[in-house]
């Protein structure tokens, strides 16, 4: 009973709260008790921007392909280099058989970043040794010792279309290589992928540097896409025939190879001499009062922003006894860091982080789904831009943990665990125009 009558006079308050002062007296008519409802918006918030290590990209089932460029984050690459396995190790009728094509497909996920008006070039090289996992079975965006071949085996130029019935990009390999392939399975030598592998170790997808782009394949996504109503997904299709002795029309055959969801990762390249983020690296986290009050945030190389709230073990002063009601930070993208090639993303994710950047766990209470926080972006002016993270949770965490933790909040551009580059920049607590704000409400009694 004393709980519902407690949250009965807190709602009262706070909707009839006077604007003009911080503190909120509560009437004498409740218990005779000393009671106050305040809210505080002047808690200092340190933000930092953050370089993981590494970023861990194979597993994902995700081909990110291309290049972008600017005076914020330099110049980023990526490239995706995977195995190839057959879904037959042999031909049908081999001796009769005729070589015809080998064609590879890239099918959309829809998830792209930067300029899709212009063209974008890609080049397919054969992998000269074998991917390798790491010792803990991964495979990170800086992972190095996957070498591929100088010469091309397939070029594409194309205008990226990510969000139309355009699903696929249909790429004709050489035909040295194809019958190569060919003529290995036709010689039904071939029993098992490790042998496969002795010969055709993986392709690599590599973007062109003209290009200012990120375009995101998916290897699970498959469409029909032909007239013989087959499947097309991110795959490697060998085409042939076997003729007739009759005169009618030769019978035609094909075999996928199927890029490896596990031994398929992205490389992930950056430069950032010249760029904003030129004294960026993992050992060197920048403050954002040393980058004009902002601070930066893009996926797949595990930049990110740290936040602390220094005096938050103030509000332990105000009274012996105090619940936080609400908390909310706010977060407005930065003027100038919004336009069609740098859009913001919505929505972001954000976490509890511990002293060393680590992620302790997702700010959810009753499930284990990352939070995700859209950009309200309604408002007549981009000034009026914000995502808004609810923190009473974490506050509460902090301030009644019995041992100094360190805990943090982490905001990620995407979820912590996808593979795409996608780009944020925010406004500090002193930024000029799009200051990030803290608002608070607790009942002191």
């Amino acid at each position: 009973m004393y709980k519902y009558l407690l949250y009965s006079v807190m709602l009262f308050l706070l909707w009839s709260c006077d604007r003009e002062s911080n503190t909120y007296e509560e009437g004498a008519s409740w218990a005779q008790a000393e009671s106050k409802v305040m809210m505080i918006d002047t808690l200092s918030l340190k933000m930092y921007t953050v370089m993981k290590d590494s970023v861990q990209t194979s597993g994902k089932s995700k081909i990110l392909v291309g290049h972008i460029q600017d005076n914020t984050f330099g110049q980023v690459t990526s490239k995706s280099m995977f195995e190839l396995t057959p879904e037959s190790y042999a031909l049908t009728e081999p001796t009769k058989a005729v070589y015809d094509s080998l064609v590879m497909y890239l099918t959309y996920n829809d998830a792209y970043y930067g300029d899709t008006l212009k063209t974008f070039k890609l080049d397919v090289f054969p992998l000269q040794n074998r991917v390798k996992l790491g010792d803990d079975g991964y495979l990170y965006n800086n992972s190095a010792g996957i070498n591929y071949s100088a010469s091309s085996i397939g070029s594409k130029s194309f205008l990226p279309r990510p969000n139309t019935d355009s699903t696929y990009v249909r790429i004709p390999l050489s035909e040295e290589y194809g019958k190569s392939l060919f003529n290995l399975l036709k010689t039904k030598s071939v029993t098992d992928q490790e042998y496969f592998l002795n010969f055709f170790k993986g392709l690599a997808v590599v973007p062109s540097a003209d290009n200012n782009c990120m375009l995101r394949f998916g290897i699970d996504q498959s469409y029909v896409v032909d007239a013989s109503d087959k499947n097309i997904s991110t795959l490697v299709r060998l085409y042939y025939h076997t003729p007739t002795e009759n005169g009618t029309d030769p019978v035609q055959y094909t075999i996928d190879l199927n890029p490896s969801t596990t031994y398929q990762y992205n490389k992930i390249d950056h430069d950032f001499s010249g760029s904003e983020l030129a004294g960026l690296s993992p050992t060197n986290p920048i403050a954002s009062s040393k980058l004009g009050n902002k601070s930066y945030m893009m996926s797949g190389l595990g930049i990110y922003t740290k936040i602390t709230i220094p005096y938050l073990e103030n509000i332990k002063n105000l009274s012996e006894n105090y619940s936080i009601i609400s908390a909310n930070m706010y977060l407005s993208p930065a003027a100038g860091y919004y336009n069609n090639n740098f859009y913001n993303p919505t929505p972001v994710h954000y976490y509890i982080g511990n002293k060393d950047n680590g992620i302790v766990t997702n700010f959810s209470t009753t499930s284990t789904e990352d939070p995700e926080i859209a950009l309200s972006d309604k408002g007549e002016f981009q000034s009026d831009y914000y995502y808004t993270f609810p923190i009473t949770y974490y506050l509460n965490t902090v301030l009644t943990q019995t041992s100094n933790l360190n805990y943090n909040i982490l905001i990620y551009p995407t979820a912590y665990s996808d593979v795409m580059v996608n780009k944020l920049v925010v406004g500090d607590q002193n930024n000029a125009t799009n200051p990030a704000k803290l608002k608070l409400y607790l009942i002191a009694y």
